[in-house]
């Protein structure tokens, strides 16, 4: 009988072959490269002046500078013209300044109402044959008495100030003209033209004064810190200030 030996299949041992071969070629290359490595950290090790790849620090942000507050430019000292000017743009031709061939100060600038804008503060008389206009009640002024402005007692929420009549301005009386400037241009800008007419507030300017100077003003507490115009009226020293609503004379101690 004839001995049968056992048959292999060549595709069988081909694929073992292949597969064998491949994992005996990745094996050899895993150990070929991680001898490489070791000996790159080996070289690094031995030379301490190998450049090292730094890791990239992440950048804190700074705080941005703050704005830094420009303070408004101060404006130039008032000439006649500049006063002239303003007057007219308020006033029209119904007043005429008083300082044409005058002496000493006649017209003074400060804030007198105590909004960061410069006011001006000059000295008139009603121009000849527009009484009618100056004291009319829908004239774009407002025409007060500095000898009977109220003010509100301090310490007091809510006080009744007493009625009166509304002052009138007389032929030939001189007045206390302020024009209240708006923002930085001040009683020059265009848009400035609110204005009060003072009676008995038209007197010698000695110029201006911070209002917080004066005790009197000080323990009425105001709301607002102004300048006050220093005058001489009657031989007497005083100042105009603004009492919150109106303008008001008072003297000067001592």
């Amino acid at each position: 009988m004839q001995q049968t030996r056992p048959i292999f299949s060549d595709s069988l041992f081909g694929h073992h072959s292949l597969h064998m071969s491949r994992s005996f070629s990745l094996s050899v290359l895993s150990t070929f490269m991680v001898g490489i490595l070791l000996a790159l950290q080996g070289c690094s090790a031995s030379n301490p002046n190998a450049r090292l790849e730094k890791p990239i620090s992440s950048a804190t942000p700074q705080p941005s500078p703050a704005a830094s507050t420009t303070p408004a430019p101060k404006l130039p000292p008032p000439t006649e013209s500049d006063v002239k000017a303003a007057l007219h743009r308020v006033f029209g031709d119904d007043f005429t300044p008083s300082f044409a061939g005058a002496k000493g100060i006649q017209f003074v600038v400060g804030d007198f109402n105590g909004d960061q804008s410069e006011d001006l503060a000059v000295t008139v008389r009603p121009a000849a044959g527009k009484l009618k206009e100056v004291n009319d009640e829908l004239a774009n002024w407002i025409i007060q008495d500095a000898d009977k402005a109220f003010i509100p007692p301090s310490g007091k929420a809510v006080v009744t100030p007493p009625k009166q009549e509304r002052p009138r301005v007389e032929s030939g009386e001189s007045v206390l003209a302020i024009i209240h400037g708006v923002g930085p241009g001040g009683w020059r800008n265009p848009e400035a033209r609110q204005a009060y007419i003072v009676k008995h507030a038209a007197a010698t300017f000695e110029g201006i004064a911070p209002s917080i100077s004066q005790k009197a003003i000080r323990a009425m507490h105001l709301p607002v810190e102004t300048d006050i115009i220093k005058e001489i009226r009657n031989n007497r020293k005083g100042f105009v200030f603004w009492t919150g609503g109106v303008y008001a004379w008072h003297p000067s101690a001592g």
